[in-house]
């Protein structure tokens, strides 16, 4: 009887450990599929490409305000968090308000959290973790924080390329990977550094043919049409800084800006290309056609662009939007810029005490993370330009060459007294006349800024030397292209754009000698 009861005692014991195994089984596969159900997903619907394209418009406060919307009634998208973060990036990147900033930053790790909890199986994981840390690093850049940035960069490149091994036909990883591969290899060799830190180089060709590649995507009916715009913006821009291919690039930008008119971000990006071109008439054309109302953002920056282009003109109502430009805008960026050209404004009209105003106001405003701020910040130190001298460069940057002309044909540079302004005289009578194909009298002029600048401390005598070198190899001359690039590396007083002018001299003589 007392083996019987022991037996039975096993068998229950066993009956009741299957059941337990059982339970156990049953919750795991149960609490398995559960996780799989509420894992995070990215699809970009129809609602949600409205919503994008709102974005891409700066119609942000409309598009903030869906996509919470949208976060309430699928908190599992990770596609609304990346539109969140595109919508903040682009409020800080035309604000420039350390107030914005703060918000970016929070929509930035809302985002990435979010992102991790993508399947890895997702092509768009890695994608837009790696367009966060880009467009991060975009705007350390912009606030000077290049070493931070080129941390930003190395964890973007890093994400992407394992997405390009992982999902080699995704065609938005060719955006990022597109735009990397440019800019590095536009890198000086004295800065050579941050390739160091970034572990990798650049590819100017195939990250040209990247954007290209995705460009070709933007009229497409689906969330891909503005990745490729905003791909066809950067296109165009890297067309021109980094292939130096004007005429290429202002063909792309026509195209991917044809909805300036309702589009602001379209308009920003054509009416500054058109200032870089000195195409002034289609900037100020495009800025006065820009999209107003309280479903925009507020883009304070292109009130200076207008500014600048009516001083191109002569507009004296320039002042107007220089100084709305001052009094509205919270960022950094080009308010040096904006105070020497009211400073520019004020000496055209012979008003010096007021030039001499604004010029002192430059070194106690704004940040010189830019081209045009740093050039305000060294005009603070220079001589007052001379009035023809200013209006014709002014002419000239609008693109009114044959104006520009005649203002300095009816000039004699004996009327001027300092070497300094006898160099720039003959500098910018010199791009005047290359521009409107006099290349003989160019030439000439080019070579005589050359000699009155060499004691100079500034660029008119070397950049001189770099178009007679540019001219002369154009027309297979050697020697006499070898000569002005050598002399462009000679000036050793200059202090402006030195890195840009020993580059391009040296790039021209490694040229001629292949």
């Amino acid at each position: 009887m007392s083996k019987k009861n022991r037996q039975s005692q096993k068998e229950e014991l066993f009956v009741r450990k299957s059941n337990s195994t059982r339970g156990l089984t049953l919750t795991l596969i149960l609490l398995f599929y559960l996780s799989g159900l509420s894992a995070n997903y990215f699809k970009i619907d129809s609602s949600l490409q409205v919503i994008q394209k709102e974005n891409i418009k700066l119609r942000l406060e409309f598009a903030k305000e869906n996509l919470l919307q949208q976060k309430d009634s699928n908190p599992r998208n990770s596609a609304v968090e990346y539109l969140l973060h595109f919508n903040a990036y682009l409020k800080v990147f035309i604000a420039e308000d350390q107030h914005f900033y703060k918000d970016y930053v929070h929509a930035k790790n809302s985002a990435l959290n979010h992102y991790n909890q993508l399947p890895d199986s997702s092509p768009f994981k890695k994608f837009a973790q790696s367009e966060i840390h880009f467009y991060s690093a975009t705007l350390l850049a912009r606030q000077g924080e290049y070493y931070n940035s080129a941390l930003e960069v190395r964890k973007a490149w890093n994400l992407i390329e394992e997405n390009h091994q992982l999902f080699p036909n995704f065609l938005p990883n060719n955006k990022t990977r597109g735009v990397l591969k440019i800019y590095l290899s536009t890198i000086p060799e004295n800065y050579d550094w941050i390739i160091r830190i970034l572990g990798f180089e650049g590819d100017l060709n195939h990250g040209l043919r990247l954007l290209q590649t995705l460009s070709q995507h933007e009229s497409d009916k689906n969330y891909l049409s503005p990745i490729a715009q905003e791909a066809s913006y950067l296109y165009s821009f890297s067309l021109l800084h980094a292939a130096k291919n004007p005429v290429r690039s202002w063909n792309v930008m026509l195209k991917c800006t044809q909805d300036y008119k309702e589009n602001l971000l379209s308009n920003y990006f054509r009416s500054s290309m058109a200032l870089k071109l000195n195409k002034n008439n289609i900037a100020f054309k495009t800025l006065i056609s820009r999209p107003y109302g309280s479903a925009y953002e507020p883009f304070h920056l292109l009130s200076y662009y207008l500014g600048v282009s009516k001083l191109h003109q002569g507009d004296s109502s320039a002042i107007i939007d220089l100084k709305y430009f001052i009094d509205h805008y919270r960022g950094k960026s080009f308010l040096k810029s904006a105070y020497q050209k009211i400073s520019w404004f004020y000496i055209l009209r012979g008003d010096y005490h007021k030039a001499d105003l604004y010029k002192k106001k430059i070194n106690y405003i704004g940040k010189a993370n830019n081209n045009e701020d740093k050039q305000a910040s060294r005009y603070v130190n220079k001589e007052n330009p001379h009035p023809v001298i200013l209006k014709s460069r002014l002419l000239y940057d609008g693109g009114y060459y044959k104006k520009a002309y005649d203002l300095l044909h009816g000039f004699k540079v004996r009327q001027l007294t300092s070497s300094n302004d006898k160099a720039e005289f003959c500098y910018r009578k010199g791009r005047v006349l290359e521009k409107l194909g006099y290349k003989d009298r160019a030439l000439i002029m080019y070579e005589a800024c050359s000699l009155y600048a060499v004691k100079s401390k500034e660029y008119y005598g070397a950049y001189a030397c770099l178009y007679l070198g540019d001219l002369y190899a154009k027309d297979n001359n050697i020697e006499l292209a070898t000569k002005f690039y050598n002399r462009a590396l000679s000036f050793s007083n200059n202090t402006e754009y030195v890195d840009t002018i020993n580059s391009r001299a040296k790039a021209g003589l490694k040229k001629l000698r292949e």
